[in-house]
């Protein structure tokens, strides 16, 4: 969406990993600006151990760039045939019950490999290679949010074989046009869900009102959070704020001292809404935008009519300095990382990130939603930005192209997953397989994981909305206020119910 505490750890154990985005992510996902999808393909080699995983790159752009070229990702099995591997007491649940061990082709699998994701799931191909030698793949990393890459694919029938879906209207489109295999049987089969500590959660997400499974995934939800520098804050006797006075006044004191007080890639459409969105949560709607979404809330309702007069208000004071419309994500993390910025808005996948680039203990989150009123603050502290899980995460081609039927491209996406879980918690970060693991990570990730499961409710990013008619009107008011051309709540209000919301 998008996100790592160790960047070299598969020589002796495993690689870095975690959440969505959740997530990217965005998940983590929505983290890339890029334009399109770039191939690295995992191949083996044919006697080799499993080697050490390819260090993670420091930023999102440059592990963007890792992800296209070619890395070595497995080895063959040191013993012939083995029903089941062992890692760190974690037995393979799947066996060769499933798949053959000769199971020969190459997958191609489409979604974000970059990061500790790329770690992660370098250290499943290790595993599933070890497993099934004459397996190959082929890694499409996803760059995009909203679904673009697929349209594309899916118009000439060029879809991967196993593919990300972050975008909801193309999630429908290809569910029903039945590009999307049906994985009930699979997932029924290897009792999926019932590796995980949130299964039950994400099996209900994943399940369409017709009852069937289009897609799989059981991955940490991503939150979205605000992140700040600490240096920089003690530089400037700053404190983290925890209400919408001492939240304006961090901005007021940033730009007074030539800072930019949030760097915001709004080089992307959502970043800005879903500021919008979490000053709607702090006024009182815990749904935020999703509610306006899905018709059951109108934009004139006072909690967004009150959330509008605040982002304007940041606005008006100079929160966003002036290129914020052109700066994508990369550039907006390195302005907050170099202390040219206060703030960074991205998702939970970022902690990661942190992690790999030595910034764990100095990088924090914001704890309390920082458009809340004290009077309230504690009152709507759990309700969470993002972390709703939705239906759609990773599917099937119904027409593989690898040449193996559905069936069996289904089950090794099963494993992969797993095994990408079990990186995460082996490498100390937050997982949902079940197993003994041990956490670790710098300050903020630390407390973060400790105060998860207090949030209440959650929301989608509004990238993951499903209603493309009110994102794009949310979208373009949004931008209007980060622009300056719009200075006041009711501008944004009016033009998004000029669009019937």
């Amino acid at each position: 969406m998008k996100k790592k505490l160790v960047s070299v750890l598969l020589a002796g154990c495993m690689v870095a990993g975690m959440l969505g985005g959740c997530g990217s992510t965005a998940t983590g996902g929505t983290a890339s600006s890029s334009a399109a999808a770039t191939s690295a393909a995992a191949s083996a080699s044919s006697s080799a151990a499993p080697a050490a995983a390819t260090s993670a790159a420091a930023s999102a752009a440059s592990s963007a760039d890792a992800a296209s070229a070619a890395t070595s990702a497995a080895a063959s099995a040191d013993a012939a045939g083995t029903a089941a591997t062992t890692l760190d007491g974690l037995d393979d649940p799947f066996g060769y019950q499933f798949v053959d061990k000769d199971v020969k082709a190459n997958l191609t699998v489409y979604r974000y490999y970059a990061d500790s994701d790329k770690d992660n799931l370098d250290f499943a191909i290790t595993k599933m290679k070890e497993k099934y030698p004459n397996l190959t793949f082929t890694m499409e990393h996803r760059t995009d949010s909203d679904g673009s890459a697929l349209r594309t694919w899916a118009a000439v029938g060029e879809l991967p074989d196993i593919f990300e879906i972050n975008a909801s209207d193309v999630y429908k489109s290809l569910k029903d046009d039945g590009t999307l295999y049906q994985v009930d049987k699979e997932v029924e089969a290897t009792k999926f869900y019932d590796l995980f500590t949130n299964g039950e959660t994400a099996k209900k997400a994943r399940t369409a009102s017709d009852g069937h499974q289009y897609g799989f995934g059981c991955e940490v939800s991503n939150l979205g959070e605000l992140w700040y520098n600490k240096d920089t804050f003690k530089a400037l006797g700053l404190s983290e704020p925890t209400n919408y006075e001492e939240f304006k006044n961090t901005i007021k004191v940033l730009k007074d001292n030539g800072k930019v007080p949030i760097a915001l890639f709004g080089a992307e459409n959502w970043p800005a809404t879903t500021l919008f969105s979490l000053a709607s949560i702090a006024e009182g709607q815990p749904r935020g935008l999703d509610a306006v979404n899905d018709g059951e809330a109108k934009i004139t309702d006072e909690p967004y009519v009150k959330a509008a007069d605040k982002l304007t208000e940041i606005a008006d004071l100079g929160a966003f300095g002036k290129s914020a419309l052109s700066t994508n994500y990369q550039q907006a993390y390195e302005m907050m990382y170099s202390g040219e910025a206060g703030y960074f808005l991205s998702g939970a996948w970022f902690f990661l990130t942190l992690e790999s680039d030595g910034m764990g203990d100095k990088v924090d989150y914001c704890n309390y939603n920082v458009f809340a009123d004290d009077d309230v603050k504690e009152d709507v502290r759990w309700n969470a930005l993002g972390g709703f899980q939705t239906e759609a995460k990773y599917s099937v081609n119904s027409k593989p192209p690898c040449g193996l039927d559905p069936s069996t491209v289904t089950y090794l996406g099963l494993e992969m997953e797993y095994w990408t879980r079990v990186s995460a918690g082996v490498s100390g970060n937050m997982t949902t397989v079940k197993g003994n693991f041990k956490f670790t990570g710098g300050e903020g990730y630390q407390d973060y994981n400790k105060n998860y499961s207090n949030y209440k409710t959650f929301t989608n990013f509004t990238g993951d909305l499903s209603n493309g008619d009110f994102v794009t009107a949310a979208d373009k008011a949004c931008q209007m206020v980060v622009s300056g051309n719009y200075t006041k709540g009711g501008e944004l209000i009016d033009d998004i119910a000029g669009s019937g919301f």
